[in-house]
């Protein structure tokens, strides 16, 4: 180490500022670095002079990293985000800017997740105007809305280390809550009480969605150009799994297409009502037709995505393969089709037989004189 004087060359006091500071010269520009004291500044000069002798001098890896908020780093990943279910996300990146938004990204600890999800667990929804104070009360978010929210905070904060903000994720720690996966189907008769309950270019829609299979963004958003009523096969573009995907439509799907007169006046399949050069809105669609039709004939616990889950359990139910089902519905992993497959017809009767140890004695049978 260089000394003049009895004094370290390139550690200094500087005037006005606080603590030590090493300045080191390389290739004719200079670099400044603060420390907190002498002895800290003297080890860092060393090491600085050590790597630029050996010509591997990087000033950048000793320089503080500019810190980032949570906020604003949930911000900056939304600004690129290109998923379909963007709208959720900004819903949960509201909720934890709200929670953890000024904290810097390397200060989150997975104690700290641990007790907001804790406290999101036992919150309770506040009771309406003019109710009993005794009254039953129910959370305010259910265990799935819960791991909702930790996913996508897991998500977050992978984004995070892959750019080198953060060494280790936080969320890795926490343990999701156990969800129980609903696979609820219309019955025929609910089925039958819907269509006699609904107009019938309505009933065309929501039997569409049983033929189809799609989900209610695609099949509101279906344009005539992406069918092919010779072939039997609709083409989406970037669904869900973000890669195009070829549906084919039953015989029951393209009647319902040939019975619709929207070809001659719409670009879209299921135009809107007023304007045909607007697809419908399906939360409109929902709310103010099937929705209420399902009210109103007494059917509950159930929502549109149950036509979804229809479709699927009504071909596993006919002898359909759970492979074809997975290509038909569009599902990016096997598991999810997997939970349909206790609807098969004697799925496992025959599996359980095989392999056995113990041979039933079949009897003889009694000859009648």
């Amino acid at each position: 180490m260089s000394r003049k004087g009895g004094i370290d060359r390139g550690i200094t006091q500087r005037k006005g500022r606080e603590g030590w500071w090493v300045r080191i010269h390389l290739n004719g520009r200079e670099r400044w670095f603060k420390c907190d004291n002498k002895s800290q500044a003297k080890a860092l000069y060393g090491r600085l002079k050590a790597d630029a002798r050996e010509n591997k001098f990087f000033p950048e890896k000793y320089a503080p990293k500019k810190e980032v908020t949570l906020r604003s780093w949930i911000n900056r990943c939304l600004e690129g985000s290109t998923n379909r279910g963007k709208k959720n996300e900004l819903r949960y990146g509201r909720r934890w800017s709200l929670l953890l938004g000024v904290r810097v990204l390397t200060d989150i600890s997975t104690e700290d997740l641990r007790k907001i999800q804790s406290r999101m667990r036992a919150k309770l929804k506040p009771l309406p105007a003019g109710t009993p104070q005794n009254s039953a009360r129910h959370r305010q978010w259910t265990d799935a809305t819960i791991n909702r929210h930790f996913s996508f905070l897991r998500h977050i904060f992978t984004l995070a280390i892959k750019d080198e903000k953060l060494t280790r994720n936080p969320v890795a720690g926490i343990h999701f809550f156990p969800e129980q996966h609903r696979t609820r189907y219309f019955s025929d008769q609910e089925l039958g009480k819907l269509e006699g309950f609904l107009k019938p270019e309505d009933w065309k829609t929501v039997a569409f969605a049983i033929e189809a299979g799609l989900r209610r963004e695609e099949q509101f958003k279906l344009r005539w150009d992406q069918i092919d009523l010779e072939t039997g096969i609709i083409t989406i573009p970037l669904p869900k799994g973000g890669k195009t995907r070829h549906v084919p439509i039953s015989e029951g799907g393209l009647s319902i297409l040939r019975s619709l007169s929207s070809f001659t006046v719409s670009p879209w399949v299921f135009p809107h009502t007023e304007d045909p050069l607007r697809h419908r809105n399906a939360q409109s669609f929902v709310n103010h037709v099937f929705t209420p039709a399902l009210e109103s004939i007494g059917i509950k616990n159930a929502c549109w995505h149950t036509l979804r889950h229809t479709a699927a359990s009504r071909r596993v139910m006919a002898g359909v393969d759970l492979v074809s089902v997975k290509e038909i519905m569009g599902h990016r992993d096997i598991q999810t089709t997997l939970r349909y497959a206790h609807l098969a017809p004697g799925h496992l009767k025959g599996a359980v037989n095989k392999g056995g140890v113990y041979l039933p004695v079949k009897s003889e049978p009694t000859l009648k004189n």
